[in-house]
């Protein structure tokens, strides 16, 4: 604990640190232990902290500090109005499970709490306070003022709104504001420029991987942990761990994270170091990767069962169906396309696509056509009436992040072969790795950056792949 702190701040803190012990159970059925990171930001939001800022690495346990810090502020502070703010309607709710989980494995804290499901909020019996989830929507929230306003992946948000209104009216009520997040992809965005005014500040102590940076009135305080840019070997999970401050962050699950097949360079570099990468980074896949998974001599055998995706171009642009089927013998997808090029400045002919698919079904067991809504919806509802099986799959980025996510993993793994077309190829290699708040996505490259451009089988192979492998029941798919 820093020397400095005030004692009230250092006794609000051992009476929080008592409540979740004694109080919080989680859901593995133990008490809510602090951990010593947890505590030293705490010091400084009990304190003369303002304003908190907290970088940290993935999964080192905000969403239950947050939860436990709402908690403590409602039963402790007289008419409380805190506010949760999450950039999707999913965290938040995600974040009021865990608050009202807290609530309903205690018998006394429920005797205490109103748990509103419906409204995601907690309500003091008997009383006025309520910690309250909201998602995006500023608008709604103009002239509130909080005691607490806790901002959660601030990275996450598409504007600063929803940050600025719970700043502003924090004067009301001598309120406060503690904002965790992870690094985010762009320094121009509203929590990049923040950070950036951070590291400006003279009050500065950096402790190995930790940061710790104040305004001269103690108002403002940011925390942050990373690993520093320069020389630091990334790949070395012991040095990450350095910047994971949780203790069970531990070299094995990190090791374990870094290993995977699944994990691009990008997502580790910013959900695992905390390091700031760019909004488009470089190709997707390296150059040749995909070759190596060629086969010339592989033919998808006639009445195969088998995927269909499709990817239809706007004006100008290509279109491609691809087809994707497993193979018994050794396990691995047999992959193979055909892309449909429009005359110059011209759309695609999509009666010309949609008696290219009929085709497929005569010649194999079609199990799915996998399609967005974009350009396509008519001739999807034209094939699903002649019996095709047609499987709607928007290309947001939850949706797309976890086929980028999925597909790269079976490539690394070896568990794809194609035919070797040199059109396929170029598609695949084509692709950007762009980081969203999801994850990374593939994206078009810039011109003369990474290939032509050109990546509508790959999106095709995505789409057909994600559902030919589902087997997470959460993902779900729209069957017409």
């Amino acid at each position: 604990m820093s020397s400095r702190s005030s004692e009230a701040a250092r006794l609000e803190l051992e009476l929080f640190d008592s409540f979740c012990k004694e109080e919080l159970v989680t859901d593995n059925g133990g008490p809510l232990v602090l951990e010593d990171w947890q505590k030293g930001v705490l010091l400084d939001h009990f304190d003369t902290a303002q304003e908190m800022l907290c970088l940290l690495p993935k999964s080192n346990g905000k969403t239950t500090l947050f939860s436990a810090l709402s908690l403590w502020h409602l039963i402790t502070v007289p008419d409380a109005t805190c506010y949760i703010a999450a950039a999707s309607r999913d965290q938040a709710t995600l974040m009021y499970k865990h608050a009202a989980g807290f609530v309903k494995r205690n018998p006394v804290l429920e005797s205490m709490i109103d748990v509103k499901g419906g409204y995601r909020e907690l309500r003091r019996v008997g009383g006025t306070g309520f910690v309250k989830t909201v998602a995006s929507d500023a608008d709604t929230l103009d002239g509130i003022g909080p005691t607490l306003f806790l901002c959660d992946e601030l990275h996450r948000h598409k504007t600063p709104d929803l940050y600025t209104v719970g700043r502003d009216g924090l004067g009301k009520r001598a309120g406060k504001m503690v904002t965790i997040s992870t690094a985010g992809a762009n320094l121009d965005s509203p929590l990049g420029k923040m950070r950036d005014q951070a590291q400006l500040l003279e009050d500065r102590v950096v402790n190995d991987f930790h940061v710790r940076a104040a305004s001269s009135d103690g108002k403002f305080v940011a925390h942050e942990w990373s690993v520093p840019e320069g020389d630091w070997d990334t790949d070395d999970v012991h040095v990450v761990k350095r910047a994971n401050p949780s203790s069970f962050v531990t070299v094995e699950d990190l090791k374990r994270r870094r290993e995977s097949p699944s994990t691009h360079e990008r997502d580790w570099l910013r959900f695992a170091c905390n390091r700031w990468v760019g909004h488009l980074e470089d190709a997707w896949l390296p150059v040749g990767k995909w070759a190596l998974l060629g086969d010339s001599e592989m033919i998808i055998p006639e009445h195969h069962p088998i995927y269909i995706g499709v990817d239809i171009g706007i004006r100008s642009d290509h279109s491609a169906v691809v087809i994707v089927g497993q193979r018994p013998e050794d396990g691995r997808w047999m992959v193979e396309s055909t892309v449909f090029e429009p005359p110059h400045g011209d759309e695609v002919d999509l009666a010309m696509v949609e008696a290219f698919i009929i085709g497929l079904h005569d010649r194999y067991s079609v199990q799915g056509v996998v399609y967005d809504r974009w350009n396509f919806a008519r001739s999807a509802q034209e094939l699903s009436s002649r019996g095709a099986n047609c499987i709607e799959v928007p290309q947001n980025n939850e949706r797309m992040v976890l086929a980028c996510s999925r597909l790269l993993e079976a490539i690394n793994r070896g568990e794809i072969v194609h035919n070797g077309d040199p059109v396929l190829q170029s598609h695949v290699e084509s692709a950007a790795a762009r980081v969203t708040e999801r994850g990374v996505r593939v994206s078009k490259g810039k011109s003369g950056q990474v290939g032509t451009g050109k990546i509508d089988a790959l999106i095709a192979l995505l789409i057909a792949f994600m559902v030919a492998t589902n087997e997470n029941p959460e993902v779900s798919v729209e069957w017409l």
